[in-house]
């Protein structure tokens, strides 16, 4: 049995007291001087539940957006969909996940992550300053490239980040301690809830994703399968052969690497 999330973790802090005071006065000071609402981003994670918490304490007017990437676990759908109602679902531009990636795109890596760009970020098309939950503390290039207020690096819109110096633990505290409800995935043993297979998780998490959702593992091959069926031979616009035919005499041995996260194998070919 998974522990449940939130057990054993240590009493907030008085800092956490007064980031929680910073984050609802930053929600405050930088809201649209108009009064319209910000654009709110919801992906249903402990980040957004938090977030969507906090702007209410704030008494900001916000309107909440989930952008449907069709590849998200059903059962963190299904929570946005029952507990969740007011929030807004962007579908894609070019359609299902699976479908694009496999006839068109191919399968996304850690350097080539086209997935984000058409399936998780916002491109606010109504030009209003935007509300996530964006953390320092999941990773250094997120730490280096935010702040409270700031432009995105993509778009070049106003973002604010106002939970931007909490930690996981002070997050869980927030969350347990006033009652917000959140997606019973953590208490299955999840610490992230994204895309399912998305490359920029570790192997054992993926692998543990796909032995509880072996379906998207099913759907994931046939990107790999349908990918090598339609690029196997073909050159790339460097002049050079398709790499997977460089470093893999099967579509097989593609995935393997790919779902291992090893570096690349020595070339098959000269």
């Amino acid at each position: 049995m998974a522990k449940k999330v939130g057990k054993n973790l240590r009493l907030p802090t008085m800092d956490f007291e007064a980031d929680l005071e910073e984050a609802i006065e930053a929600i405050r000071r930088y809201a649209p001087a108009d009064g319209s609402p910000y654009y709110g981003l919801f992906s249903g994670g402990k980040d957004s539940v938090a977030l969507k918490e906090v702007a209410r304490m704030a008494g900001v007017p916000v309107k909440w957006h989930y952008n449907v990437t069709t590849i998200d676990p059903p059962e963190l759908v299904h929570f946005i969909r029952d507990e969740h109602p007011d929030v807004k679902w962007v579908r894609p531009r070019h359609g299902p996940f699976f479908v694009r990636a496999a006839e068109k795109k191919g399968f996304p890596t850690r350097r080539a992550r086209w997935c984000c760009e058409e399936y998780k970020e916002s491109r606010n098309p109504s030009g209003a300053i935007m509300l996530m939950g964006i953390r320092a503390q999941e990773s250094p290039k997120r730490a280096a490239r935010w702040g409270i207020k700031t432009k995105h690096w993509r778009t070049k819109g106003d973002v604010v980040n106002p939970l931007l110096h909490w930690d996981t633990e002070d997050l869980w505290h927030f969350i347990k301690g006033n009652g917000v409800k959140y997606s019973s995935l953590y208490d299955e043993g999840f610490h992230r809830l994204g895309c399912i297979g998305c490359p920029m998780a570790q192997e054992k998490g993926r692998r543990m994703e796909f032995a509880r959702w072996p379906r998207y593992e099913a759907k994931w091959k046939k990107v790999f399968r349908r990918t090598w069926e339609r690029r196997t031979g073909s050159i790339q616009r460097d002049g050079c052969i398709w790499f997977g035919n460089v470093y893999f005499n099967r579509w097989e041995e593609m995935w393997e690497w790919w779902l291992c996260d090893r570096p690349l194998p020595s070339k098959i070919r000269g």
